[in-house]
């Protein structure tokens, strides 16, 4: 008997309901099927190197989270929850996934001769004694010996990279940091790090860093003890969190590159709950979010559900004024989010804001809007069906998706389909026993 291969895919499904307490953990929800449909069809396209069987590699789930939370013509914020569980799997690794976890690169130095070289940023600049193929280099050192200049004292050779592990890993999955200028003569000496300067030689004073270099540089240092890599609060160089608020441009993109809350409610709530799981907003960020996305009524709604699902001792939503208040305060609050307490209040805070931005996108139910969705003479079936499905998330608390529902779905189907493709279904033997799907595929026959 052949032995099946494991891979990281296959593994997140064996243990699928740890996958879904992490998604938990992180405030958001995953099903298999989009779970697996994403890792295998979707993400390979975003030509970062996901492979269709998954991946544990820390440096691709953050480029392929990148293409995600990166606005662009395609709308990928339903995607979220899924990338974000991903990263937590790899930050905060079960037994299970250790082993198949990619190990992290050594810092990486120019006296060694096993490590690997960078590209030389001069081309004046004499070869380094790391090579991809020290023995080569080495036949060529013994033909040809390097002649010293004697006027020239000896010094730590210079190093291109810098000697923070925690920084070659940021500059391996982002941008590489600007080589210093050199000296006008001195090709050989520009460098990022050295090990320190020559003896009698004055110790140059460092220039502040800009605020940009250091909004740049806290959003990609990872906060310590914790499996988030999102901002505003992200960890600065004492280990203590720092605040970075939405940018006006952030702002204006997510408000004008989706529809109002009040015309397609599902858009902004996914949008909202991406940027509440990513960003990790304070309470002050949240009602600058609210204010700039939603209308006044349209807050409120989502203020009044939000509260209605704050839980009591047992779990269940609890009914205290003062219980409802400490959990989901509406004038702001006391909290540190310098402190486990703070953070904790923000969590509770954040996972109740989604839960009210969802129960105010259910609408009353209005079924003849729904059967006002009839098949164009040029549509195709399957565009009809989504178009349908829409309509039940627009206009009732239905989730078409729903096994529930698919009764109601499917009647719709048949009904309002084009005249001759409801007769081709209407004559189908098997009609009650049919799923949706079957319906679907005798439809585009």
């Amino acid at each position: 008997m052949g032995q099946s291969v494991t891979t990281p895919l296959s593994l997140t499904l064996q243990h699928w309901k740890y996958v879904r307490n992490t998604a938990s953990n992180q405030s958001v929800d995953v099903r298999k099927k989009k779970w697996i449909a994403l890792c295998s069809t979707e993400w390979p396209t975003f030509d970062v190197g996901w492979p269709q069987e998954g991946a544990f590699n820390l440096n691709i789930i953050l480029q392929v989270k990148a293409k995600i939370i990166n606005p662009g013509p395609r709308d990928h914020s339903d995607q979220v929850a899924y990338i974000v569980t991903w990263e937590a799997l790899v930050n905060d690794p079960p037994p299970w996934v250790k082993p198949f976890i990619t190990p992290e690169c050594p810092p990486l130095t120019l006296s060694s001769p096993s490590s690997v070289p960078s590209a030389p940023f001069l081309p004046s600049m004499a070869p380094t004694t790391s090579s991809l193929y020290p023995a080569l280099i080495e036949d060529t050192h013994s033909a040809q010996p390097k002649v010293k200049k004697p006027e020239e004292p000896k010094t730590a050779p210079p190093k291109v990279l810098p000697p923070s592990q925690d920084l070659l890993i940021d500059l391996l999955s982002d941008e590489p940091p600007p080589y210093q200028g050199s000296e006008p003569g001195q090709p050989g000496e520009a460098e990022i790090t050295t090990k320190g300067p020559a003896e009698g030689s004055p110790v140059p004073e460092k220039p502040a860093p800009s605020p940009m270099a250091g909004r740049l540089r806290g959003r990609r240092e990872p906060p310590p003890d914790s499996t988030s890599h999102a901002f505003p609060l992200r960890a600065g160089l004492n280990g203590q969190p720092q605040y970075w608020p939405f940018s006006a441009s952030d702002l204006y993109n997510w408000k004008n590159n989706n529809p109002p809350f009040s015309k397609d409610p599902s858009m902004l709530t996914s949008l909202i709950e991406s940027i509440l799981v990513t960003h990790q907003p304070t309470w002050d960020d949240c009602q600058q979010l609210l204010q700039a996305l939603l209308t006044s009524e349209e807050k409120q709604r989502v203020l009044l559900e939000a509260r209605k699902n704050v839980p009591g001792e047992n779990g269940r939503p609890t009914q205290l004024p003062n219980v409802i208040d400490a959990a989901f305060p509406l004038e702001r609050p006391d909290w540190d989010f310098t402190t486990a307490e703070g953070r904790n209040h923000l969590r509770l805070y954040r996972q109740l804001l989604i839960a009210g931005l969802r129960g105010a996108a259910r609408r009353p139910t209005n079924l003849a809007q729904v059967k006002q969705i009839i098949q164009g003479s040029e549509e195709t079936p399957s565009a009809f069906l989504e178009r349908l499905k829409e309509a039940y998330r627009m206009y009732t608390p239905y989730d078409p998706e729903d096994p529930g529902q698919a009764t109601n779905v499917s009647m719709s189907f048949i009904w309002q389909s084009a005249p001759d493709i409801r007769k081709k279904l209407e004559r189908l033997d098997n009609l009650r026993e049919s799923t949706l799907q079957d319906l679907l595929k005798e439809a585009e026959r």
